[in-house]
């Protein structure tokens, strides 16, 4: 059995550079590929296929292996190799380093890129038995305008889905940080909240307080749609919350889905709130407690699906990355996937 290493060189943790352990790793049984663009993805999951890897390891981020997994969904799909809800016959290894790193620290992994490669390696060469640590994922299915009838051309696999609302919205900022770490969460929380506060009778016309009313406006203005979720129709026209998980998550600075932390559940948000309530709840999040408020819910659900509102759009970003342009999407439970386990 061999290994394959994609390695992201846009990553935040590879500063578009490659590492020099990974030449010492690099063998006949230990394929090591670069990328710099995801149209790149695609030839690297082929030679993986076609030299024998049966472990790929994605060296980047969360998004980075969200393109290796999906990618390798579509290669195999196309070839009639895998078919939607089997097991994916590869085994996917997520790698700490990058942005948030959601994944590989539901799968457990703990222990930077070089140690968790250098790792698969070892046992992989040694011949011992391979443990596994199931994480539930989530499928999103989409329509886009242009598509026929009937047909969702849009699939991808993920853990976590924003589709709207404050979580897709404040995700957008996140990533336009040039730095983006768990400090920026707050960071972009607390101008959202003083944002708010900023657009209160008495301050509303202070010019040099507009840059903040702006980022508030974005951030907490919501999303407007039909959503409907295990066949409950929410009456709400505009939605600050519209967000799904198959995982729990804990940024380090604030802690979410708590219902996805039981195997088989995902995490549904569907919320309307008042702007300046929207601007101090967050600090539930920082607690890892769900949000309360009356047209606010939070629940374990199974599907739910989301229509954009006459001439709007959805924008969803799922595990980091962002899709545009969607006017209706599903979120369903998706297959569970193996993570090797290092000992």
């Amino acid at each position: 059995m061999r290994v394959g290493i994609l390695t992201n060189l846009n990553s935040r943790k590879n500063r578009g550079q490659r590492a020099r352990w990974l030449d010492e790793v690099a063998s006949d049984e230990v394929l090591v590929r670069e990328t710099r663009d995801v149209r790149e993805i695609r030839p690297v999951v082929e030679e993986f296929i076609a030299s024998g890897c049966r472990y790929w390891v994605a060296n980047g981020g969360d998004g980075t292996f969200h393109w290796l997994m999906n990618v390798g969904h579509e290669v195999l799909a196309e070839r009639g190799a895998w078919r939607p809800g089997q097991e994916f016959p590869y085994r996917l290894v997520p790698t700490n380093g990058g942005t948030i790193d959601f994944v590989a620290r539901k799968a457990g992994i703990s222990r930077h890129s070089d140690a968790v490669i250098r790792g698969i390696v070892q046992q992989v060469r040694s011949g011992r038995e391979m443990a596994y640590r199931e994480i539930d994922t989530l499928v999103v299915t989409g329509h886009r305008a242009g598509d026929p009838e009937g047909v969702d051309a849009f699939r991808r696999v993920g853990f976590a889905v924003a589709i709207g609302g404050i979580g897709q919205r404040f995700f957008a900022r996140y990533y336009q940080s040039p730095d983006p770490n768990p400090w920026t969460i707050i960071e972009v929380s607390l101008k959202a909240a003083a944002g708010q506060v900023a657009s209160l009778p008495g301050l509303s016309a202070v010019p040099w307080l507009g840059g903040l009313r702006a980022f508030a406006d974005d951030v907490l203005g919501g999303t407007r749609a039909r959503v409907t979720v295990d066949g409950r129709r929410f009456p709400y026209g505009l939605y600050q919350g519209l967000h799904v998980s198959s995982v729990d998550i804990d940024f380090g600075t604030m802690r979410l889905f708590p219902y996805a932390a039981e195997p088989g559940r995902m995490h549904v948000v569907v919320g309307a709130m008042d702007r300046l309530e929207c601007a101090w709840k967050w600090t539930y999040l920082v607690a890892g407690r769900p949000v309360p408020g009356e047209t606010w819910h939070e629940f374990a659900g199974r599907r739910m699906e989301v229509e954009a509102a006459e001439g709007g759009t959805l924008d969803p970003i799922i595990d980091g990355e962002m899709y545009f342009g969607l006017t209706r999407l599903t979120v369903e439970a998706g297959p569970v996937l193996r993570v090797p386990r290092l000992s």
